[in-house]
């Protein structure tokens, strides 16, 4: 596996908007889901060398506080990234 700082026009800690609906479980095991259009933030890029290729994990707030979160990866076997991650313009991150 290596490590990216960036692929594929997103970087590690770039807010971007998720485009389909996601699921996941909390810190605490407490399912979430979470509607399209939900902003997340691009914990890693990651690229493997068998059929998943890059691998973009995001962290997805589920409440206000932003304390409680989920965690989702897409990777190239789910399709483009584009299908799936948008990216934030500054105006819509501050």
């Amino acid at each position: 596996m290596q490590r990216l700082a960036e692929a594929s026009g997103f970087k590690v800690g770039q807010q971007v908007t998720v485009l389909i609906e996601t699921m996941g479980a909390d810190h605490e095991d407490v399912e979430h889901t979470v509607p399209a259009g939900a902003t997340g933030t691009i914990d890693s890029i990651d690229r493997y060398d068998n059929d998943q290729g890059t691998v973009f994990t995001v962290v997805i707030p589920v409440d206000a506080t932003k304390e409680r979160c989920i965690v989702n990866a897409f990777d190239e076997l789910d399709g483009d990234i584009t299908k799936f991650l948008a990216a934030k313009s500054t105006k819509e991150s501050s």
